[in-house]
């Protein structure tokens, strides 16, 4: 997903590369490449289904925060926006296919790649042409667009870098319109996943006349967008209902099935389940005890139940930049890090999920290696040494000369919304952090999950429970986020030799170098500095009626793919 992810019992909504739990259907899977060399027939094919056309699916899904795709963050908010835009390519059943594009060429060097586009139009009935494209991406890294997102395509499109850092015109950038269906662009040097980027919503075209008409509103109101993919973002209630409808101008309108979609904004787990158990929600994440019973629900033929690894993980971020001067210590945080029994939160209290002692999750590979099996969880080494929390977090107290008694301090941990299981979350760590260390934890609790990445980008908060889920299948996409000039590092870490380690990873092409890099990056972020205190993987659990048919959740990128879903009745 691209993702960021919030953690709800009801399921991590990923924001784009931020995590928050959320409440969808369907299977991640493992993206596999047939995109670039020939046109592909999938655009064609993927739609092939025995259901019959018409339905409305119900979907329970978290607060959505803007449907600007140079502005989206998380996998709710992409959500929408995957169905209604078209990129050059889309994930089919864990394979990449040509999409807007009807073609594309790769140069002998693998740095060119020219997209021809298909005949596509915009809702309006405009044209879709290769200017909308090299406009997105050049707003994407602009600094003036502050997208979260601007570092997406550093140091793998030309004079990406330097134009998101501020150092260079935008009109720079490695891409090209040549003409109204010929797109070119220019990488840095090959890129084995370029292809998957382009599936990422943060590259969708997006039509100038638009943005620059409604300025820093775009994105607010779908009725004044224009949309090019499968379906129509026909209103948005904040907090409320989102309703999509079939685009019939759509140029593979005829594989589109269903006639809309409406995405309902449900806080509470009991609510939901039994919106479900009356079919009034057609797909829910599976969490908390209601796994259980959507899991044997499952297993009698009364729902589909589907559960899969993804590759994102959960953790604790600090605000080394806020006030509380007790977080600019490594010590202070390795102790919180320590304190955390991950085993009791994820088998008890979560219900689901893996534990994680790292950052990079087991699904991701580096180049030809599985990076996991490859590379051990740094914090594992640490916990086997069984160092004592209380003391470590001493240690940084004499070493910021401040009082050493942890009683005489308090500390603000943020859930990510205002549910009842975010409440039982910040409870369970404010007992770890006051029985194992004696620190005082208060605990606030955002209105929803939007209002968290709301307080997270402006710094309103010390600690709070983040993640990330991995936009391609490389160990960039995840140590990226914790670069200085990455607009999803809220907790503003930074260190130089962190900052030079990504960087020579991301630039070596030897698997074995590369791999090793990525290793020092992890145990850098993970137990030197204790940028971060890694809590969980995640997993996928989530339950659809029988009725529904071809629900898809790619395991890099949006939260649902939802062109080739039908409802059969």
């Amino acid at each position: 997903m691209h993702k960021l992810y919030i953690q709800t019992k009801g399921e991590y909504k990923v924001k784009k590369k931020v995590l928050a739990v959320l409440p969808t259907a369907a299977l991640a899977t493992t993206m596999l490449f047939t995109g670039c060399g020939s046109a592909s027939k999938g655009a064609k094919e993927a739609g092939k289904t025995t259901a019959q056309s018409g339905g409305t699916l119900n979907v329970d899904l978290p607060e959505i925060k803007t449907l600007d795709s140079a502005q989206s963050q998380d996998n709710i908010s992409a959500t929408p926006i995957g169905a209604a835009f078209e990129g050059l390519t889309r994930a089919n059943n864990g394979k990449m296919e040509l999409a807007a594009a009807k073609e594309c060429k790769v140069s002998d060097d693998k740095k060119t790649y020219t997209f021809t586009l298909r005949d596509l139009n915009w809702t309006d009935g405009k044209p879709v042409t290769a200017k909308d494209f090299e406009y997105a991406w050049k707003r994407l890294v602009d600094p003036k667009t502050k997208a979260p997102y601007s570092t997406f395509i550093n140091g793998i499109v030309k004079n990406a870098s330097k134009i998101s850092e501020g150092k260079g015109n935008p009109e720079e950038l490695g891409v090209k319109a040549k003409d109204d269906k010929t797109l070119v662009v220019t990488l840095e040097k090959p890129v084995p996943f370029f292809e998957e980027l382009t599936a990422f919503t943060a590259l969708f075209p997006v039509r100038r006349d638009i943005v620059e008409a409604q300025g820093e509103k775009y994105g607010s109101d779908p009725t004044k967008m224009v949309f090019n993919g499968p379906f129509v973002v026909e209103s948005w209630q904040k907090g409320g209902k989102t309703v999509l409808k079939k685009n019939d101008k759509y140029y593979d309108a005829k594989d589109v099935k269903l006639d809309g979609v409406v995405f309902q904004d449900i806080k509470e787990l009991p609510t939901k389940y039994q919106m479900f158990s009356a079919k009034q929600l057609d797909s829910i994440g599976a969490t908390g005890e209601y796994r259980e019973k959507l899991k044997m629900d499952g297993e009698k033929g009364k729902c589909v139940f589907k559960t899969a690894k993804t590759p994102s993980a959960f953790y604790m971020i600090y605000n080394m930049n806020g006030k509380n001067k007790l977080l600019t210590n490594p010590k202070i945080r390795l102790a919180l890090s320590l304190a955390m029994d991950r085993e009791t939160y994820v088998n008890k209290i979560y219900k689901r999920g893996f534990v994680a002692y790292g950052l990079i999750p087991e699904t991701i590979k580096c180049i030809d290696k599985d990076f996991r099996a490859e590379v051990p969880e740094p914090l594992k080494a640490v916990i086997a040494e069984k160092k004592d929390p209380k003391a470590l977090f001493v240690e940084g107290l004499k070493e910021l000369k401040m009082d050493p008694d942890p009683s005489k301090y308090t500390l603000n941990y943020m859930s990510q919304g205002a549910a009842a299981f975010d409440k039982q979350s910040g409870e369970y760590f404010q007992n770890q952090w006051k029985t194992k260390i004696g620190v005082n934890v208060n605990i606030t609790q955002p209105a929803s999950f939007s209002d968290y990445l709301t307080k997270c980008q402006s710094g309103e908060f010390e600690i709070a429970m983040s993640g990330w889920g991995a936009d391609y299948n490389d160990p960039s996409s995840m140590t990226d986020v914790f670069s200085k000039s990455n607009g999803n590092n809220h907790s503003k870490y930074y260190n130089a030799k962190y900052e030079e380690i990504i960087a020579k990873a991301n630039a070596e092409l030897d698997p074995a170098k590369r791999l090793d890099l990525f290793k020092q990056a992890e145990q850098l972020l993970v137990v030197e500095d204790a940028g971060i205190a890694p809590v969980f993987y995640k997993d996928l659990s989530s339950a659809e009626q029988n009725y529904v048919k071809g629900i898809q959740n790619p395991a890099f990128g949006a939260s649902m793919e939802l062109k080739w879903a039908s409802i059969e009745k």
